[in-house]
C-alpha cells in the first residue's frame, strides 16, 4: 500500500494524528524551559544582576540547540535504516526523562555549582533528542500526507510545535495564577516540568502503536534502504545549502516570536509575565489556524511564491512592530507580536515541507536531521540570547529585530534561486506530473 492508495486514507489520518500529538508533546517539553528562563536564572545562575541572570539561563537555553545536530548526526540515519516510528518512540522517552530530572534538580543554593552542571546535561540532552524528533516527525508525516496534500499534512508538524508550546503556556499561566508570584520563582516553576511525566505517558502509548510508514515499510520488504545515507546525502550539496537557508529563518522566526518576545514583552518593556504570557498564547492559536490554510495554499500554487511572500512580508513588518511595542501600549504590544506571529506561520505552512522534499525517501531522515538541525542550533537556539546581547550592548530595545530581519532577507533570496527539481513530488505543483523528480545518487 502506498501513501496515496485508495485504501490509505484512515491509516494516513491515524498517523497524522499519532505524530502530531507525539510531537506537541515533545515540544512541550522542550520549549518549557524558554517560559521559565527568568525563575532559571535566578535560581541556577545567581548574580545579582537580572540582566546577567537572563543571559545565563538563555544561554543554557541556546547550549541544548547546539546538541541538536549531534542527535541530527545519530538519529537521522538511524530513522533510515531502522524506521521513523521506532525513532520517534525513542526520543520521546529521552526527553520526557530528562524534562522530569529538571523539575526535581536542586537550585544553586542546595548544591552549589552542580546545579548548573547538571541542568546544562539535562538540557543538552534534550537538545539531542530533538535532534532526531523534528527529523524523524517530518519524514513520518510527509510520508503519510498523500501525494497533492502534502504540505497541508506538514503542516500539523508545525501545527505540534505551536500546540506543544500553548499548553506550555497555559501550563506555566495556570501555575503561575494558582500558586503566586512568590511561590512560582520558589517552586511553582518545577510543575509544568513535572507534567512531562503524564502528558508523555499518553503519547507513549499513542506512538508505540503507530505502524512505520508505507513509503518506508516497501523500502525494507524490497531490500533498498541505504546502508549509508550520510554518504549519499554529501554527495550532492544543493539540497544542504538550501535547508539551510530556508531552515535559518524557519527557526528564527518561530523562537523569535515564540520565545523571545514573550519575555521582551514581559521583562524589557516590564509589562509583566502574565500579560506576556496571554499574549503568547493568543498568538499561538493564531498561528494554528493560519498552518493549514495556507498550506492548503500551497498544495495549490507550490512552495516558492508562498516561501517568497512569507520571508518578504516578514522582512517589512519586523522593524515596525518590534517599535511599536515599546511604544508603551499593551495592547500594541500584543497586537505586534500576533502580526509577527501570523506572518512566520505564512511562512512556516511552507517551509516544514520543503525542505524534507528536498531529499528523496532513502535519506529524508538523515537530511532533514543533519541540514536543518545545523541552523537550527546556529540561528535558532541563539536567537533569544542574540536578541538580549544585542540589546544589552546597543542600548536600543528594538535592535533585536535586525536580526530577524536579516535572516527574512537570506529566506527571500533563497526562496526566489529555487528551482524545479530541487524539491521531490508536490514541491513545484505545476510541473510535478510532468517531470519525474531528480533523485541522488550513491557514490559508490
Amino acid at each position: 500500500m502506498t501513501p496515496s492508495s485508495p485504501s490509505a486514507p484512515l491509516g494516513r489520518r491515524r498517523a497524522i494524528v499519532g505524530g502530531t500529538i507525539g510531537h506537541a508533546i515533545e515540544f512541550f517539553d522542550f520549549t518549557v524551559y524558554g517560559f521559565l528562563a527568568v525563575y532559571i536564572g535566578k535560581l541556577f545562575f545567581p548574580s545579582g544582576d537580572a540582566t546577567a541572570e537572563l543571559l545565563s539561563s538563555f544561554a543554557v537555553f541556546g547550549l541544548a540547540f547546539f546538541a541538536r545536530p549531534l542527535g541530527g548526526f545519530v538519529f537521522g540515519p538511524l530513522a533510515d535504516r531502522i524506521g521513523r516510528k521506532r525513532v520517534l518512540v525513542l526520543v520521546l522517552t529521552l526527553m520526557s526523562v530528562c524534562s522530569v530530572l529538571i523539575g526535581l534538580l536542586p537550585t544553586y543554593a542546595s548544591i552549589g555549582l552542580w546545579a548548573p552542571v547538571l541542568l546544562v546535561v539535562l538540557r543538552c540532552l534534550q537538545g539531542f533528542s530533538a535532534g532526531g524528533e523534528y527529523a524523524s516527525g517530518s519524514a513520518f508525516l510527509l510520508e503519510y500526507a498523500g501525494r497533492g496534500r502534502r504540505a497541508f499534512g506538514m503542516s500539523w508538524l508545525t501545527f505540534a510545535t505551536t500546540l506543544g508550546l500553548a499548553i506550555g503556556t497555559l501550563a506555566v499561566t495556570g501555575v503561575s495564577a494558582a500558586v503566586g508570584a512568590e511561590a512560582m520563582a520558589e517552586w511553582g516553576w518545577r510543575i509544568p516540568f513535572l507534567l512531562a511525566a503524564p502528558l508523555a505517558g499518553v503519547a507513549f502509548w499513542i506512538r508505540i502503536k503507530l505502524e512505520d510508514t508505507p513509503e518506508f515499510t516497501a523500502m525494507a520488504d524490497e531490500g533498498t534502504l541505504d546502508p549509508n545515507p550520510v554518504r549519499t546525502m554529501f554527495a550532492e550539496r544543493r539540497p544542504l545549502w538550501i535547508i539551510v537557508g530556508i531552515g535559518a529563518f524557519h527557526t528564527a522566526s518561530f523562537y523569535g516570536v515564540f520565545t523571545y518576545l514573550p519575555t521582551y514583552i514581559g521583562t524589557v518593556n516590564k509589562y509583566g509575565a502574565t500579560f506576556a504570557l496571554v499574549s503568547t498564547l493568543i498568538t499561538a492559536v493564531a498561528v494554528m489556524i493560519t498552518l493549514p490554510v495556507v498550506a492548503t495554499l500551497s498544495d495549490r500554487i507550490g512552495r516558492k511564491p508562498v516561501l517568497l511572500g512569507g520571508s518578504v512580508a516578514f522582512a517589512a513588518a519586523v522593524y515596525p512592530v518590534f517599535m511599536l511595542i515599546t511604544v508603551g501600549v499593551p495592547a500594541v504590544a500584543m497586537i505586534g507580536q500576533l502580526l509577527l506571529g501570523v506572518l512566520a506561520g505564512f511562512y512556516l505552512a511552507a517551509s516544514a515541507v520543503a525542505m524534507p522534499e528536498l531529499f528523496p525517501a532513502p535519506v529524508r531522515g538523515t537530511g532533514v536531521a543533519i541540514g536543518f538541525n545545523v541552523p537550527n542550533a546556529v540561528f535558532g537556539g541563539s536567537a533569544p540570547f542574540i536578541a538580549t546581547f544585542l540589546i544589552q550592548q546597543t542600548g536600543h530595545i528594538a535592535s533585536p529585530a535586525w536580526y530577524l530581519l536579516a535572516l527574512a532577507v537570506a529566506a527571500a533570496a533563497t526562496a526566489f534561486v529555487l528551482r524545479r527539481g530541487d524539491l521531490h513530488d508536490d514541491g513545484f505543483v505545476l510541473d510535478h506530473e510532468q517531470a519525474a523528480p531528480r533523485r541522488l545518487e550513491d557514490p559508490a
